[in-house]
């Protein structure tokens, strides 16, 4: 398990590791090559960082929340919230990323940008009236 951050600019796996915040990498929470493999899945589909980071954190909090809370000798260890930390970043990081989708070319029903009219198609005519029913 290899697991490497230097800069969240440089490569799509340092900027979902910022994102999560899994830049300590005396422990870190997920290695190289699952955010790679994350990456490889999701990156294709939905196009963002802020994407895959989501998807991260869900596994991450899927990690903890395998793990028991315990108390012995007044002391009590609950990691279910750091599962849910990690489930509501996931929810941040997917209205990041559906804010990141707003914006783009004007759709303007079926006409691309620099298209041309078919000079074979007559113009239409367009008028006061072109609804009604002649008969």
């Amino acid at each position: 398990m290899t697991a490497t951050y230097e800069n969240p600019t440089a490569t799509d796996k340092d900027a979902v590791r910022f994102l999560v915040g899994d830049t300590d990498m005396e422990s870190p929470l997920v290695s190289d090559e699952e955010i790679n493999y994350l990456i490889s899945k999701w990156m294709p589909v939905h196009g963002t960082a802020e994407y895959v980071a989501s998807v991260v954190a869900e596994s991450i909090a899927a990690r903890y929340a395998r793990e028991a809370s315990w108390s012995a000798d007044g002391v009590s260890v609950s990691l279910q919230n750091i599962g849910n930390q990690f489930r509501e970043l996931a929810v941040s990081l997917r209205s990041q990323h559906k804010n990141l989708l707003v914006g783009g070319s004007p759709d303007v029903g079926g006409i691309t940008t620099g298209e041309q009219a078919d000079p074979s198609i007559r113009p239409l005519d367009f008028g006061t009236g072109m609804h009604d029913n002649p008969e």
